[in-house]
């Protein structure tokens, strides 16, 4: 089995019961996550992540806080991303709603997302945003979860590996788009899908559909030979696990 088949079936385990919401008002987000990731000044955004282990390298980071991650990424994050998966990424929804309470920057809830109940959870937490992986989702799927979004005003950062995935992604009414670097399936990095899939793209899309490249960023080299369409890069583990994030950031993004 496939590590992104295990994550999943480890998470429909552990889904949220639609009694966690009985009586609770939800607010509807008024945070334009596209609009803060979107280039601006010819700049790439940063979204910083929260990210205290992974599959593939283990423990990252497993003592941050959100407190700590905020203080790391305030002067350089257009949104920070929390990893809210708990076996394998060590996080939860506690730190969403943690960060939340300590920040007006747009949050994207990252996990691996099944079901509209889990949508509704990231947007009680206080998220901006939550990723849709189409490796994981059927057509139909991944229809309920943008319209679960919609309802809230949230729009998902919709997450793709290869042009299979793209092509699927494009039928649907989608305004970010992620191309992982990473297979999730095997867990190895090519830091050339991100720029070939962004190729793809008819022109038109391209220009109006914000772009996020994810995963195998560590230096400011690595941004340079993303393409010019690129809105945004999404980095983590490079932070994480670095003995001097602050120096990394800086030399990344400053």
């Amino acid at each position: 089995m496939s590590v992104l088949k295990k994550i999943i079936e480890s998470r429909r385990q552990s889904l949220p019961s639609a009694a966690l919401f009985k009586g609770l008002t939800i607010e509807k987000n008024n945070i334009d996550f596209a609009a803060a990731l979107r280039r601006k000044n010819d700049r790439l955004s940063l979204v910083a992540e929260l990210k205290r282990k992974s599959p593939s390298k283990g423990d990252l980071n497993p003592g941050m806080t959100p407190q700590q991650a905020l203080e790391l990424y305030r002067p350089y994050a257009s949104a920070i991303s929390v990893l809210t998966e708990p076996l394998y990424f060590g996080g939860s929804i506690e730190d969403l709603r943690t960060l939340r309470s300590l920040t007006d920057i747009p949050l994207l809830r990252k996990d691996f997302i099944i079901d509209p109940l889990q949508v509704k959870e990231a947007r009680l937490a206080g998220a901006n945003s939550y990723l849709l992986i189409v490796a994981a989702l059927s057509h139909a799927q991944l229809d309920e979860l943008l319209a679960a979004g919609r309802e809230w005003g949230m729009a998902a950062l919709v997450e793709v590996h290869t042009p299979a995935e793209l092509e699927e992604a494009l039928r649907h009414e989608i305004e970010i788009l992620g191309v992982n670097n990473r297979n999730l399936n095997d867990l190895t990095i090519d830091p050339s899908t991100a720029p070939a899939l962004f190729q793809l793209i008819p022109l038109p899309l391209r220009e109006s559909l914000v772009l996020v490249a994810e995963s195998g960023y560590s230096k400011k080299e690595d941004l340079l030979l993303l393409p010019p369409e690129t809105d945004a890069v999404l980095v983590g583990s490079s932070f994480m696990e670095s003995p001097n994030p602050q120096n990394l950031l800086r030399e990344m993004f400053a």
